[in-house]
C-alpha cells in the first residue's frame, strides 16, 4: 500500500536555516528571565523585613540587620530591573527572527502535482531565493 502525505491547504510552513534555528534555540532558553525573576525574589522580601523592623522599634536605629536587609533589597531590585530590561531586549530579538521568517516570499505548492521533475524545478527556486541577498525594510 502507498504511504500519503496530507495536504492542508490552509497552514503555513516555514523553512528554516541552520543559523536561524541556532538563534531561535538560544534565544529561547533565556537566562534574563530566571536571574530577573530571582533577584526580584530576593530583594522584595528583604526590603519588607526592613521596613517591618524599622516599624517595630521605637526610635530610629540603623542596626546590622536593617542595614543589611535594605543593601541586599535594593540591589536586589536594581538588578531585577536590569536583568529584566536584557530579558525584554533578547525577547525582542527572538521576535525580529521569526518576523523576517515570515517575511519571505510565500511560494505555493501544488498538491495535485505528481511529477517529480516539478519537485526538482521547485528545489531550484527555493535555492535561488535564499541565495538572494536579505532585503531590509
Amino acid at each position: 500500500m502507498p504511504d500519503y502525505i496530507h495536504h492542508d491547504p490552509d497552514r503555513i510552513l516555514y523553512s528554516l536555516s541552520e543559523d536561524e534555528l541556532e538563534n531561535l534555540s538560544n534565544q529561547a532558553q533565556s537566562l534574563w528571565k530566571d536571574v530577573c525573576l530571582v533577584s526580584f525574589s530576593v530583594g522584595i522580601p528583604t526590603v519588607i523585613n526592613a521596613i517591618a523592623e524599622l516599624s517595630n522599634q521605637e526610635t530610629f536605629q540603623i542596626t546590622i540587620t536593617i542595614f543589611l536587609n535594605i543593601l541586599i533589597g535594593i540591589m536586589g531590585i536594581a538588578l531585577g530591573i536590569v536583568f529584566a530590561i536584557a530579558w525584554h531586549r533578547s525577547h525582542k530579538s527572538i521576535k525580529n527572527v521569526m518576523d523576517n521568517i515570515k517575511a519571505r516570499p510565500k511560494i505555493e505548492l501544488n498538491p495535485t502535482t505528481s511529477n517529480v521533475g516539478a519537485l526538482e524545478d521547485l528545489r531550484g527556486e527555493l535555492k535561488k531565493i535564499a541565495n538572494q541577498p536579505a532585503r531590509w525594510g
